[in-house]
């Protein structure tokens, strides 16, 4: 996969690394008030210290050995300039947390710790009870630094691996559900679409022959053809049996995987409702919630029913950030509000959305609740 401009393939990103830089003004402050003949070595060291540091972070496969010249300059400051410099070692600790290979990631541990142990050895630091205190806990957390690195690289791994399977297992289920509307509509509308050319066929050469014969082949195409628009619609009606209740609870689910709180109100209201609507609904509320987790950056979120004789009302509130009402999404209603719309013209529905910068986005659906007549039911239509 390719890398973003400044960032190495399991590191942090450069502009990351170069915050870090600031902390050198102390060295720096003390190499500045060092005789000129002390000076300028020592400013070119820090010099090569720094660039060596940044070079780490372009050239993965230098980086073992970067850390080492790293810490060979930060044992060569404290020899010479006090214990002080030790603190330098942050900058190395955590190019040995990136080390993919197992040996240099515990060559480069082994060699940290020997450059720590030395200075402390050296300086002895561990006779001075204020120095134990000022210098211990720094020590172990560049020691621990690569450790955390490793885990963080590892959990990043993890990530994308589950990503990646969460793709793929999206992927084999929209071919596997392709293949499955592909054999119902061959087992269930081939023989139909089959029979209904035939008896066309038929009644064609029978019509100036026969044409009482004809006109029953006539009849028997337009019974068979109510039939198979029937099947179709049994059909589509399973592929798209989701119904409102499921989608409330799916939507708990994901909301609370979002940190996002859920009110549900006015649940009783779904009780008897038409299929279609029922239908239509779960469709328009899985629309919603996906748009609260992905946009609104909202701490709760609010679902309530309210129903009467003239239909069924849903409203999806949340307390995100809002759009402002110059906002070009409003005036286009983005592509999942315009589904949603088309959807519910179907039905005579109806869609609201408001939506403020800072007060979060309300969608009010209003669905009649849509009866098939008995006329509808004894045609199939």
């Amino acid at each position: 996969m390719k890398q973003k401009s400044g960032q190495a393939r399991n590191g942090p990103p450069l502009y990351f690394s170069l915050i870090w830089l600031v902390y050198l003004i102390f060295p720096l402050e003390t190499i500045l008030s060092m005789p000129a003949a002390q000076m300028i070595p020592s400013l070119l060291l820090l010099g090569l210290f720094v660039g060596t540091y940044l070079y780490s972070f372009k050239a993965p496969r230098f980086r073992f050995t970067a850390a080492l010249l790293l810490l060979a300059m930060v044992g060569v400051f404290c020899w010479l300039y006090g214990e002080n410099f030790v603190f330098l070692t942050f900058y190395p600790s955590p190019l040995v947390g990136t080390l993919n290979v197992r040996w240099k990631r515990f060559a480069g541990m082994g060699a940290m710790l020997a450059l720590l142990g030395a200075v402390a050895v050296y300086f002895g630091l561990y006779e001075n009870e204020t120095d134990i205190f000022q210098y211990l806990p720094a020590m172990l957390i560049m020691l621990t630094v690569p450790f955390g690195m490793q885990l963080t690289r590892r959990s990043n791994e993890l990530k994308n691996k589950l990503s990646l399977a969460n793709d793929e297992i999206a992927r084999l289920s929209k071919s596997e559900e392709r293949q499955r509307i592909s054999r119902d509509l061959h087992d269930t509308l081939g023989h139909t679409l089959s029979l209904i050319t035939l008896k066309s066929e038929l009644a064609e050469r029978l019509i100036a022959k026969n044409p009482e014969r004809a006109a029953a082949e006539i009849r028997d195409v337009q019974n068979t053809s109510r039939a198979a628009l029937k099947q179709l619609r049994e059909l589509v009606s399973g592929m798209n049996a989701a119904t409102t209740r499921e989608e409330t609870s799916h939507a708990s689910q994901l909301l609370q995987a979002a940190g996002i709180r859920l009110q549900v109100r006015g649940e009783d209201r779904l009780a008897d409702l038409p299929p279609l609507v029922d239908n239509m609904m779960a469709m328009c509320l899985r629309e919603a919630v996906t748009n609260a987790v992905k946009h609104s950056g909202a701490s709760s979120c609010r679902i309530s029913w309210a129903k009467d004789d003239s239909g069924i009302v849903m409203t999806v509130s949340d307390d995100g950030r809002g759009c402002p009402p110059d906002d070009k999404r409003e005036k286009a209603g983005g592509s999942g509000l315009r589904g949603m719309r088309e959807r519910l013209r179907l039905i005579e529905g109806e869609l609201e959305w408001r939506s403020e910068a800072g007060a979060g986005t309300q969608l009010t659906i209003k669905l009649p609740l849509v009866e098939k007549t008995k006329d509808e039911e004894a045609t199939g239509i």
